[in-house]
C-alpha cells in the first residue's frame, strides 16, 4: 500500500501560494522522515475554491486498495468548508485510507519563525534575474524537433561569450578530440544539441550567480566545479535515451548558490558546523532558511520555465524514488552526485553509500560506477580553473 501527500494553497497569488506550498510540502517532509515514511507522490491541488478539488477528487476516485495514507498539514487544505472537508475524510476512511495531518506537531514559536524565514527568502529571490534572451532562444530552437544545426550556431554566434565557452568545453580533454574544432556548428554536430543547451544554461547561470559571493562563505569554484563534473558523470552513467541529463545535472544544486546568495547571512550560518553529509546540510538549511537548496531549486526552476526534467532532478537529486515520471533520472544523478562528492573532496569513492537496490532498479552495475569515478578523476584537472572555463 502507498503513502501520499496531498498540498493545497487558497492564495491566488502565485508568490504567495508558492511560499504557502513550499512549507506545506517541508513539513510533509520532515513528518515523514521523522516516522519512517516513504512518500510515493504529493499531489498539489492548483484550484483555489472551497467546492472544486479536482485533483482531490481525482485521488478519491483512483485510490481506492492501493492508498492507505495520505497525509496533509491539516484538514484545511481539504476544505474551508466544514461540511465538504467532513464527507472528504468520511470518505477516506470509508476507503481504508488514513487520512493524518502533521502540521499540528511544530511548535508554535518555531513555525512563526520558519514562515518568516521562507517569506524572506522568497522575497529576495524577486531579484533573480530572468534568463538571458539568448538562452530562452536557444532552448526554444532546440525543443524544435525540426531545427538545424545550422539555425542555433547563428544564435550563439550573436554572443562572442556564450561562443567562446562552448568551443572552449568541446576542445577540452573531457572529449579529447584529435583536433582543434573552430566553429560553433561543428561543436553542435558533435555533441549534440542537449549536451550544447546544458554548456549555454550552465554558462549563463555561472556568470549570473559568481559575481561579488564572497568565497569566505560560499566556495564557488568548488562549487561549479562539483556541478560540472555531476553533469559529466550522469552523462557517462546515462543511455542515450535520457534527454536533457547533462543539463538538469548540471543546475542540481542550484538552490545552494541562490541560498548563499540572497540569504547569505542565514546561509553562511550553516558552515559554522562541521556537516559531514548533504542530509546534515540540508536540515541545516531548513533550520536557518526556512527552506532547503533543493526546494528553494525547485521554486526558481519552475519560475525560470525550464523542462520538467530539470524542475525533478533539481526537487528529487537526493530522494530520487519521490520521482515518478523521471525516477531512473534523478538516481543517475543522485550516484552522479556521490561520485563527484568524492573526485572533489579527494577521497576514495564508497560505493557502500549507494544501494544496491537503487543500483538494480536502474540496471547499472556497481563496476559501472567505479569505471566512471576512476575515469573521471583521470581528467577532472581540466575542470581545475572553472573561472577560465566559463569566462
Amino acid at each position: 500500500m502507498k503513502t501520499i501527500a496531498y498540498l493545497c494553497s487558497y492564495e491566488q497569488n502565485e508568490e504567495i501560494s508558492a511560499q504557502q506550498i513550499a512549507k506545506q510540502n517541508a513539513e510533509v517532509n520532515s513528518f515523514c522522515e521523522l516516522h519512517g515514511l516513504i512518500l510515493d507522490k504529493v499531489y498539489t491541488e492548483e484550484s483555489y475554491r472551497d467546492d472544486y478539488k479536482p485533483v482531490l477528487l481525482n485521488i478519491m476516485s483512483k485510490s481506492y486498495k492501493i492508498v492507505d495514507k495520505i497525509i496533509m498539514t491539516d484538514t484545511d487544505v481539504i476544505s474551508r468548508n466544514k461540511d465538504f472537508k467532513d464527507w472528504v475524510v468520511d470518505e477516506f476512511n470509508r476507503m481504508g485510507m488514513e487520512v493524518i495531518c502533521c502540521g499540528n506537531e511544530v511548535n508554535a514559536e518555531e513555525d512563526e519563525s520558519l514562515n518568516k524565514n521562507i517569506s524572506n527568502i522568497t522575497e529576495n529571490i524577486k531579484n533573480i534575474p530572468s534568463l538571458p534572451e539568448i538562452i530562452t532562444k536557444s532552448i526554444e530552437i532546440m525543443q524544435d524537433k525540426n531545427a538545424s544545426a545550422e539555425t542555433l550556431s547563428k544564435i550563439i554566434s550573436t554572443d562572442i561569450g556564450l561562443t567562446a565557452r562552448v568551443l572552449k568545453l568541446v576542445n577540452s580533454a573531457y572529449y579529447g578530440f584529435p583536433k582543434q574544432i573552430s566553429t560553433v556548428k561543428q561543436a553542435i554536430t558533435i555533441l549534440g544539441f542537449t549536451t550544447i543547451k546544458g554548456i549555454i544554461i550552465s554558462a549563463s547561470v555561472f556568470k549570473m550567480f559568481s559575481e561579488n559571493l564572497n568565497p569566505s562563505v560560499f566556495n564557488y569554484k568548488q562549487f561549479w566545479k562539483h556541478s560540472l563534473l555531476t553533469a559529466s558523470a550522469s552523462r557517462m552513467l546515462c543511455d542515450e535515451d535520457s534527454e536533457d541529463i547533462f543539463s538538469a545535472a548540471f543546475l542540481h544544486d542550484i538552490g545552494k548558490i541562490i541560498l548563499a546568495k540572497y540569504d547569505k547571512d542565514n546561509y553562511s550560518k550553516i558552515y559554522k558546523f562541521n556537516c559531514e553529509t548533504e542530509e546534515e546540510i540540508m536540515k541545516m538549511e531548513e533550520q536557518f532558511c526556512g527552506l532547503n537548496h533543493c526546494e528553494i531549486g525547485n521554486i526558481v526552476a519552475y519560475s525560470w520555465n525550464l523542462p520538467e526534467i530539470f524542475c525533478e532532478i533539481i526537487t528529487n537529486h537526493h530522494n530520487p524514488e519521490k520521482s515518478f515520471k523521471y525516477a531512473k533520472e534523478c538516481s543517475i544523478v543522485f550516484i552522479a552526485n556521490k561520485i563527484a562528492e568524492a573526485i572533489v573532496s579527494n577521497k576514495n569513492l564508497i560505493i557502500d553509500n549507494i544501494t544496491s537496490d537503487l543500483l538494480e532498479k536502474i540496471n547499472i552495475s556497481e563496476q559501472n560506477v567505479i569505471s566512471v569515478y576512476d575515469e573521471l578523476k583521470e581528467i577532472s584537472l581540466d575542470f581545475n580553473d572553472i573561472n577560465s572555463f566559463f569566462n
